[in-house]
């Protein structure tokens, strides 16, 4: 679990305006995107913000934005995230991707042409 000091912490700036345009905070909602598997890299509008969950995202208010969750060895998880208040959240449970063993092995010409990569 991820613990946070503070504010800028949480949303992961070092210095916070005093007081944000009036214009700005009645435009921008704040999303926390959760995902049960801690560190999945958030991607919004298919961009990749360098953001990682658990984490506070900011997105338009009243408009549909596509936040999608990824994370190594698991489905990616999309949805659509459309909200009037000034804060929601985003939850998702990403899906293991299963791994098969194959038995045999390699034959005898994937073997030669191995040997000479």
């Amino acid at each position: 679990m991820t613990l946070f000091k503070n504010l800028r912490e949480l949303l992961g700036v070092r210095k916070l305006p005093e007081r944000l345009p009036k214009s700005l905070a009645e435009e921008m909602c704040l999303c926390m995107v959760v995902s049960e598997q801690e560190g999945a890299e958030i991607w919004v509008q298919g961009a990749r913000t360098n953001y990682v969950t658990p984490k506070l995202v900011a997105i338009p208010k009243d408009q549909p934005v596509e936040i999608e969750v990824r994370l190594v060895g698991h489905e990616s998880h999309k949805a659509c995230v459309r909200s009037s208040h000034d804060l929601t959240y985003y939850y998702c449970n990403l899906k293991r991707v299963p791994f098969k063993l194959i038995s045999g092995g390699m034959s005898t010409h994937e073997n030669r042409a191995s040997a000479y990569l």
